[in-house]
C-alpha cells in the first residue's frame, strides 16, 4: 500500500468479490468420499515410529523442552523458506492419501523430496542420515511409484542460513516397501484397538531423547523386539547432487527468513483483539481426549479425505510472502481453497458467503494475497447432508477486482497488532463481531461488547 493511501473498507473489498457456485467440482468431490465405515487414516510418521504415535494417539502430544521446541521452530521456519525456494521446479507439501496411509510428501519434482533440517555438520562432512529419515522417503516413493528420492539435509546454524546437502536415494523394491508399510499400519491399529503397545516394535528414539519417555508417558524398556525388516534395507544407491545443493543454497540466501512475530495464522487477522488476548494470556490447554479407534470420520474429514484421494500433485501448499503469517495456504487445482464444515439446515446461496459467511471471503481473500493469485476456492462440507444432495458445495471466489486490497488489509491488521502489543493496547483493535463474542474466553475484559459496528463476521 502506498504511503498515505487508505485501505479499501471492508464491506467494499467483500462487495467487489466475485461468486460462483461450481457444482461440477462438489460432484468430483463427492465421487472420491471414503465409505462411511472407513477409519481414520495413519500417517506416514506414525508408520515410521507406531510406538511413539500410539502414545500421541492415546495422550496426546508429550511436553518438550523450551531449547529444544526453539530449535524445532527455527528448524520448521527455514524448512517453509527453503520449500519456497523450490517452488519454480517443484511442488511444495503435496498431500496424497491411498488406502489408510496419508502422507504429506515435502515436495514434488520429477521425484519426491524430503527436507530434514539438523545441527550442521563440521566443515566437510557428510550430515548424519538417520534410519527413518531413509524409511519416510521410501515411503514416499512407494506412494508416488517413483524408485528415486530426493533428501535434503538443512544443517541449522547459530548465524546465516543454514547449509544444503542434497542427495538422490535409489531403492530396489517398492513392493516391499507397500508390503512392510501394510504390516505396520496393521499393527499400530490392532494396538489402536486392543489399547496396548505390547506388539509395536522397539522405537528408533529409543535413548535418543524421546518425549514420550522422559515424561513418564511411555514404558520401554529398550527389549522390544526389533522390526522384522527395515526399510532402510531397500536402500540401493546413494547419489550426492551437489550442483543442486549449490544451486538451492543461493536461493536461499537471497531470501527472507519468514517473520516468526505474531500473527501466526491467518485466521489472527480476522480477530486481531482476540488474537492480543490469546497472544498475551493464552488459555488453559484442553484435555485431550482420545477418540475410540473405530470412530467414524466428520464431514469435516471425509471431504479432507476426498481432496486427498486425487491426482499427486492435485493439493499441494502455494509459496507466499515473506512477511505473511506463518500459516500453509493449502491449493486445490493451483488455487488457494478453503475447507469449512457447515451444519446450516438448508444448502447455502451463492449470496451467503457474503452476507452470512464473510468471513470465508476475507480469509480465503487473504490467502490469495499473500501467494499472489487472484481466485481461490471454497469447498463447505455440510453435517448432515442434504438428502438427495452432494454433501459438499464449492464456490469460486475472484478477488481480482480488489486490486490487492486484502493484502493491504492483512498488512494493515498486522501492524495494528503489533502496535497494540507493544503499547499494551487492546482497545486500539477493531471490537470482535457479536456473534464471536458470545463463546469468547476473553469476554469479560476484551470490551468487545461495549462497542458497535461489527460488520465483520
Amino acid at each position: 500500500m502506498a504511503a498515505g493511501a487508505r485501505p479499501v473498507p471492508l464491506a467494499e473489498l467483500i462487495a467487489g468479490v466475485r461468486l460462483a457456485e461450481d457444482p461440477a467440482s462438489g460432484v468430483e468431490i463427492t465421487a472420491r468420499f471414503p465409505p462411511p465405515d472407513e477409519p481414520r487414516p495413519v500417517s506416514v510418521t506414525d508408520l515410521l515410529e507406531p510406538r511413539r504415535a500410539f502414545w500421541r494417539r492415546r495422550r496426546g502430544p508429550a511436553p518438550v523442552a523450551t531449547e529444544r521446541e526453539l530449535r524445532m521452530e527455527l528448524g520448521r521456519a527455514w524448512h517453509r523458506r527453503f520449500g519456497d525456494a523450490l517452488a519454480p521446479e517443484a511442488a511444495l507439501e503435496v498431500r496424497v492419501r491411498r488406502g489408510g496411509v496419508a502422507a504429506r510428501i515435502d515436495a514434488l519434482a520429477e521425484v519426491p523430496v524430503e527436507v530434514k533440517s539438523t545441527t550442521a555438520s563440521a566443515e566437510g562432512s557428510e550430515p548424519v542420515v538417520w534410519p527413518e529419515h531413509v524409511e519416510q522417503l521410501a515411503i514416499y516413493c512407494a506412494l508416488a511409484r517413483s524408485s528415486v528420492g530426493r533428501l535434503v539435509h538443512l544443517g541449522l546454524r547459530d548465524e546465516g542460513p543454514p547449509t544444503v546437502t542434497v542427495a538422490d536415494l535409489a531403492f530396489r523394491d517398492l513392493a516391499a516397501v507397500d508390503a512392510e508399510v501394510a504390516r505396520r499400519e496393521a499393527g499400530l491399529r490392532a494396538a489402536l484397538s486392543s489399547g496396548s503397545p505390547g506388539g509395536l516394535e522397539r522405537c528408533h528414539w529409543f535413548g535418543r531423547g524421546c518425549e514420550y519417555r522422559s515424561s513418564g508417558i511411555c514404558d520401554c524398556r529398550g527389549d522390544e523386539p526389533a522390526p522384522p525388516g527395515s526399510l532402510a534395507g531397500q536402500l540401493e544407491r546413494r547419489d550426492p547432487r551437489p550442483e543442486l545443493a549449490e544451486r538451492w543454497s543461493e536461493r536461499l540466501r537471497r531470501g527472507d527468513l519468514p517473520d516468526p512475530t505474531p500473527p501466526q495464522r491467518f485466521r489472527d487477522l480476522l480477530y486481531p483483539r482476540r488474537t492480543y488476548f490469546r497472544v498475551t494470556s493464552g488459555t488453559a490447554p484442553e484435555p485431550y481426549t482420545a477418540r475410540p479407534p473405530g470412530s467414524p470420520m466428520d464431514g469435516y474429514e471425509r471431504t479432507m479425505t476426498a481432496l486427498e484421494r486425487g491426482p499427486l500433485g492435485e493439493l499441494r501448499r502455494l509459496p507466499t510472502e515473506a512477511q505473511a503469517p506463518d500459516d500453509e495456504v493449502l491449493a486445490w487445482k493451483g488455487r488457494p481453497v478453503l475447507l469449512r464444515s457447515s451444519r446450516a439446515r438448508s444448502r447455502l446461496a451463492v449470496d451467503d458467503l457474503k452476507g452470512r459467511f464473510p468471513q470465508y471471503v476475507v480469509e480465503l481473500g487473504f490467502r490469495c494475497s499473500a501467494a499472489r493469485v487472484d481466485r481461490g476456492t471454497v469447498v463447505v462440507a455440510h453435517e448432515p447432508g442434504t438428502p438427495g444432495q452432494p454433501p459438499v458445495q464449492v464456490f469460486d471466489l475472484d478477488f481480482a477486482a480488489s486490486g490487492g486490497g486484502f493484502g493491504d488489509l492483512w498488512a494493515l491488521r498486522r501492524g495494528a497488532l503489533a502496535g497494540a502489543l507493544r503499547r499494551d493496547r487492546p482497545q486500539e483493535l477493531e471490537a470482535c463481531p457479536a456473534w464471536m463474542f458470545r463463546d469468547c474466553p476473553y469476554r469479560t475484559r476484551c470490551g468487545c461488547d461495549d462497542e458497535g459496528g461489527r460488520s465483520q463476521r
